[in-house]
């Protein structure tokens, strides 16, 4: 291999690591990385600064890549405004390619609105709790044989964390979001456990 590290290999997060661990840093923004997702932040009153702060970032990481011959995939990244107030940033480049602004961006699983209101996470998440329920009711829905141990047992390993994933950061979101979840949770838990819908959790 000319560059990078081999893929689906036990030691390629390791090896990655490693390979990237002298990525350009800058005292004006703060760069975080999870094996190869990577996210430039900064804060500033003044949107031009801002941007241009993301700018010289992105113009070391620019040379960087292209001295270890690493490839930044344009189509794939995404510029969000964190504001309460109308419009964006101006504009950044990534290689003389603008950088698509964007309302929502998903990063390590998590769907984060520009007005972090996490409205789009917690859908989402509704969403991954009807599939995968609808996989597995057989195993938990009221006509099932297993045990309310063992049903609850399945649902606190398979349903539950799909929904606790990140709650740290969007258990602030507001309660209308919330008893999105708690709705569906206090469904299900009546399905398990075979109870009448009048029952409260």
């Amino acid at each position: 291999m000319l560059s990078g590290v081999h893929q689906r290999s036990i030691l390629g997060p390791l090896l990655y690591t490693i390979y990237t661990a002298d990525i350009p840093q800058s005292d004006k923004t703060i760069l975080t990385t999870f094996a190869d997702d990577t996210a430039i932040t900064t804060t500033h009153l003044d949107p031009a600064l801002a941007s241009a702060s993301l700018q010289d970032h992105l113009r070391t990481v620019e040379n960087w890549t292209r001295m270890w011959r690493q490839k930044i995939n344009e189509t794939k990244s995404s510029h969000i405004t964190f504001t309460l107030r109308r419009g964006h940033c101006p504009p950044v480049y990534i290689n003389q390619t603008v950088v698509p602004q964007a309302e929502t961006v998903k990063y390590l699983g998590l769907h984060v609105d520009k007005r972090l209101t996490w409205k789009d996470h917690v859908k989402t998440k509704r969403k991954q709790l009807y599939l995968k329920t609808r996989e597995i009711y057989w195993l938990i829905g009221k006509h099932s044989p297993l045990s309310l141990e063992n049903k609850l047992l399945i649902y606190k390993t398979v349903l539950k964390p799909v929904w606790t994933y990140g709650l740290e950061l969007w258990g602030c979101a507001s309660k209308s979001n919330i008893a999105v979840i708690q709705r569906y949770q206090s469904k299900l838990l009546r399905s398990i456990t075979n109870a009448p819908w009048y029952i409260s959790n």
